[in-house]
């Protein structure tokens, strides 16, 4: 055990992740497109005139001011984050007291676990059904029982490309005495209106995350935001950590959102990508599970991952439940087709 460790991080390890920067690279879910070339050199003007002195603004006001123009919602409605990972942090620091109980339906995003152990909350997981869609009964069942003080919704979900529609979400919040977290990191990729933004103001325990990172191929950047109504903002900014977003990143996220359609026309290339990808892998006669997102899920044969590595194509492998799955975010049309010939020999 670490020396000093709290005991109830004991079974905790620490997060590392390889930086890959060649080859083809299909297990982060990342944009295989570069940012536009607008963006870049608006970047390379505005550099000189940032004071990097200077502290950044602590509320991120101009990056908010946008995201709400853009939603057509206060500014007050928003809230700015190192990306949704520090919100999902904030939201449960804020809420949590010791032993509080906190839902997610399993397998989703491994971050909503993480900091919900870090907040010393109890995570309490709602299987998906054997087709890896949301079982939303089940869901709301537990909800009744056990009315835990969070719920996270990832729509799409991350790993297993799964959507809730906007009835079924409205139909937890009415059950919910918590507050539910509705995680729209890919929303973007999804050809389905689901988003829950236009509602955030119909509930008092309801907020939806999004960022940057994705559609906008901007995690390198490391920005998100958060929309909810004025009471819940606040609820997060009573712990969100000053200064938290650099300076750099505001005006990257500010110019991003202002720009949205430029990033939307390549979420739907992406999405484009996928459908290739998902068609490619079934003509090999593999099964990916049907996806709103960027990526698919699906299982191989053993020793299919090793093997790709070799050739410098990465993935995404997954136990679940102990069972082998892998998830596959789609590539440009090259970086899919030298995946798919890889294949060919491989399955």
């Amino acid at each position: 055990m670490v020396k000093f460790l709290r005991e109830r991080f004991a079974t905790m390890a620490p997060y590392h992740s390889a930086y890959l920067t060649e080859g083809v690279i299909l297990n982060s879910n990342e944009s295989p497109y570069s940012v536009p070339e607008e963006l870049v050199a608006y970047m390379k003007e505005r550099v000189g005139d940032l004071l990097v002195n200077r502290y950044p603004d602590t509320d991120s006001l101009e990056l908010a001011n946008a995201v709400a123009k853009v939603y057509d919602v206060k500014i007050e409605n928003v809230v700015c984050g190192v990306g949704s990972d520090e919100l999902i942090d904030c939201i449960l620091g804020s809420t949590l007291e010791d032993g509080d109980k906190v839902l997610m339906p399993y397998p989703s995003f491994s971050m909503y676990s993480q900091f919900t152990q870090l907040n010393s909350g109890q995570m309490i997981k709602v299987p998906l059904k054997s087709d890896f869609t949301y079982d939303v009964t089940a869901i709301k069942e537990v909800v009744c029982k056990e009315q835990p003080k969070v719920i996270f919704l990832c729509n799409p979900n991350n790993p297993t490309g799964c959507i809730f529609t906007r009835d079924e979400i409205r139909s937890i919040l009415e059950v919910a005495k918590g507050l539910v977290v509705v995680d729209e990191a890919y929303a973007e990729f999804s050809e389905k209106e689901i988003s829950m933004i236009p509602y955030v103001n119909d509930y008092d325990n309801l907020i939806v995350l999004k960022t940057f990172s994705k559609a906008y191929a901007l995690a390198g950047a490391r920005v998100g935001y958060g929309i909810a109504c004025e009471a819940v903002i606040n609820l997060i900014n009573t712990v969100r950590p000053p200064y938290n977003v650099n300076i750099f990143s505001q005006a990257i996220g500010t110019w991003a959102i202002e720009h949205r359609d430029i990033f939307l026309v390549n979420a739907r290339r992406i999405v484009d990508n996928r459908k290739m990808l998902e068609q490619g892998l079934r003509n090999l006669g593999l099964k990916p599970y049907p996806s709103e997102a960027n990526f698919v899920w699906l299982t191989l044969p053993e020793g299919v991952f090793e093997a790709l590595e070799e050739k410098h194509i990465y993935i995404r492998k997954m136990k679940i439940d102990g069972s082998i799955y892998y998830r596959i975010n789609a590539g440009t049309p090259e970086e899919n087709n030298k995946l798919l010939e890889a294949l060919k020999v491989l399955v």
